[in-house]
């Protein structure tokens, strides 16, 4: 559980100290991006350092890096295993994140490392890294509402606990998009125990040297605009850590094209999808936003890169393509606030559940359907599925035959969610029998089809549009069976004619009769256009069905190859009767009649509903 407060994590590093120099990073959003781009750069200028982050996102031990890799298995497992005999032999009852805290400012002690990046685990003031005591720069990222039960309810009240990881005399950096009460309450605190300079992050000598940089041009074109300033503040204190440590900055800038193939775990990451899903590799886009104000920078991503992506050149006049979500979310957040600014009508959502997150037994996730219900609260007439089981992959197939094999497909909702596909992903690729793939693939895929039947009481819609729905269909399935009444008894009259003309003339004068059927027969169709067939290709046979009926196959995904047909035989000496409703004349390539047959084949869809 979630405990507040530095004096547990004191008696674990007890006689511990701290001979790296820290970039200490809060905030809401932006802080996992920050470290990560931090690292990354001081990893490029060869300078030793360590990254702590967290939550993790497959294993506990990949939120600790060392010159930007994961901590190997082993090292961490020895460390992590010494801080819990001594929480076990002390009682000095430190929660996971403690002795998880405690195992990265360890293992930064072994590594010899100049600089430690740390990411705070929630607000600051009596967060277990606020143990530090050597800082050369404090960064508080883009702040929002979270943790209220912690750390308040009013804006102010958060970025105060914030604010607590300044140090007096060490310089700190704050987004300048924070609200400025945000602001005055980190500055009027940091006046308050002497710290800083603030160093800004837009002054006249970024503005003349590295924005105008070409490096930095090649590398901003890349990023959406909140990228872009958790990039900055990542430069600005790589270049800080550099000063403190007595190294040159002059070359700085010239290590930012590196930034442009860096992954950033979990945060707009493009991750391939095991071909074994889709049927072919694709990638779809993983992202662990949480909160309205991410779901926000989230929303602009995927409309810039997703939903315009086929219309770049038009701008936001594009059209806009559809996108399907995977979400699952934590027990307590937000969730309309969060799922407004992401979801869009024509998208596709699919609500499931993370499972357990080891060394963090107290999280729990939202009930997936409560999450559906939330959706269609926004957006009553959304396509949208909840999955009753957890399993990311699970969800995946559930995604694919809702959206007929979309590859606009975003995990998103929870970082919990992000590391569980991850993790499924690495297993299933490792060794594919691990997971039974096939069952749950074909298991989705009957729970999808009978979910889109009409005959279901579920619906992914609401009653009303259900109802007013289902009768619009059978409607149409009174009259198009009415239709094949019709054609049935004109084809009957048609068989009796035939036999009555055979048995009246001799067989070398019926084979000279021209084909009366070498003019083009017009039979309407939905659109009032005319669909025409020459009756000389003896070659081809054809059939007559119901556009109507056809759709709402396509639409149900039903593969049966057999439905219930009606055959008849027509003389190609004779026109066809006039039609009406909504019918066409379409060759028939998979069954065709002999090649000597004068004969047409006449098929009629029989039945009604979706599937048939």
């Amino acid at each position: 559980m979630i405990r507040p407060g530095l004096d547990r994590i004191r008696l674990l590093l007890k006689d511990i100290h701290f001979p790296w120099k820290a970039i200490h990073v809060a905030g809401t959003n932006g802080k996992g991006s920050i470290c990560a781009a931090a690292s990354h750069l001081l990893t490029r200028r060869l300078i030793k350092n360590g990254r702590f982050t967290s939550p993790h996102l497959i294993n506990r031990w990949d939120c600790i890096h060392l010159n930007d890799k994961p901590v190997p298995p082993a090292k961490f497992l020895k460390v992590e295993n010494h801080f819990k005999s001594i929480n076990e032999k002390q009682d000095i009852g430190a929660s996971e994140f403690e002795i998880l805290t405690a195992t990265a400012f360890q293992l930064f002690n072994d590594h010899n490392v100049r600089v430690g990046v740390v990411e705070v685990g929630m607000g600051g003031t009596y967060d277990a890294t606020n143990i530090l005591d050597n800082q050369v720069v404090s960064v508080i990222s883009k702040i929002a509402r979270e943790h209220q039960e912690f750390l308040g309810t009013h804006i102010d009240e958060i970025a105060a606990h914030k604010a607590g990881i300044l140090r007096p005399g060490v310089p700190y950096i704050v987004n300048p998009l924070n609200e400025w009460l945000v602001q005055d309450t980190i500055d009027n605190y940091a006046r308050k125990i002497g710290a800083g300079p603030r160093i800004l992050p837009d002054t006249p000598q970024l503005r003349d040297g590295l924005f105008r940089y070409q490096n930095w041009t090649k590398l901003a074109e890349r990023l959406v605009p909140y990228q872009r300033d958790n990039v900055v503040l990542a430069y600005l204190a790589f270049v800080r850590a550099l000063q403190s440590i007595g190294e040159s900055s002059k070359k700085a800038p010239t290590l930012l094209p590196s930034l442009r193939s860096k992954v950033f775990p979990g945060r707009t990451q493009r991750v391939s999808v095991p071909s074994v899903i889709y049927g072919q590799p694709f990638h779809l886009t993983v992202d662990g936003a949480h909160n309205p104000d991410a779901a926000i920078e989230l929303g602009e991503w995927v409309k810039r890169r997703l939903r315009n992506s086929a219309n770049r050149d038009h701008g936001d006049s594009a059209p806009s393509e559809p996108v399907v979500w995977v979400l699952a979310m934590t027990k307590g957040k937000d969730a309309h606030a969060y799922l407004q600014n992401i979801i869009k009508p024509g998208d596709i959502v699919v609500t499931t559940s993370f499972g357990p997150v080891d060394g963090m037994p107290w999280v729990k996730p939202m009930d997936p359907e409560e999450l559906k219900r939330t959706v269609l609260d926004i957006h009553p007439k959304m396509l949208a599925i909840h999955v009753p089981q957890p399993g990311a992959l699970r969800a995946l197939c559930t995604a694919k035959y809702m959206s007929g094999g979309s590859r606009r497909v975003v995990v998103t909702g929870s970082l919990y969610l992000v590391g569980d596909f991850l993790r499924e992903k690495d297993m299933i690729e490792q060794d594919p029998a691990s997971f039974d793939i096939r069952t749950i693939d074909m298991e989705e895929r009957k729970r999808v089809n009978e979910i889109l039947s009409p005959a279901q009481s579920i619906d992914i819609h609401n009653a009303e549009s259900r109802e007013h729905g289902s009768g619009h269909e059978e409607a149409e399935s009174q009259k198009l069976l009415e239709e094949i009444n019709k054609l049935n008894r004109e084809m009957e009259a048609l068989e009796v004619e035939e036999a009555r003309l055979k048995r009246s003339l001799p067989t070398n004068v019926e084979s000279s009769l021209p084909a009366i059927s070498s003019s083009p027969t017009t039979v309407p169709d939905s659109s009032a256009h005319s669909t025409r067939h020459d009756a000389s290709d003896e070659e081809d046979s054809y059939d007559i069905l119901s556009r109507t009926n056809s759709s709402k196959t396509e639409s149900a995904g039903n593969d049966d190859p057999n439905p219930s047909q009606t055959f008849l035989r027509i003389n190609p000496r004779r026109p066809l009767p006039a039609l009406t409703g909504l019918w066409e004349i379409k060759p028939d390539r998979q069954n065709p009649l002999p090649k000597r047959s004068s004969k047409y084949r006449l098929r009629k869809y029989v039945g009604s509903g979706k599937g048939q």
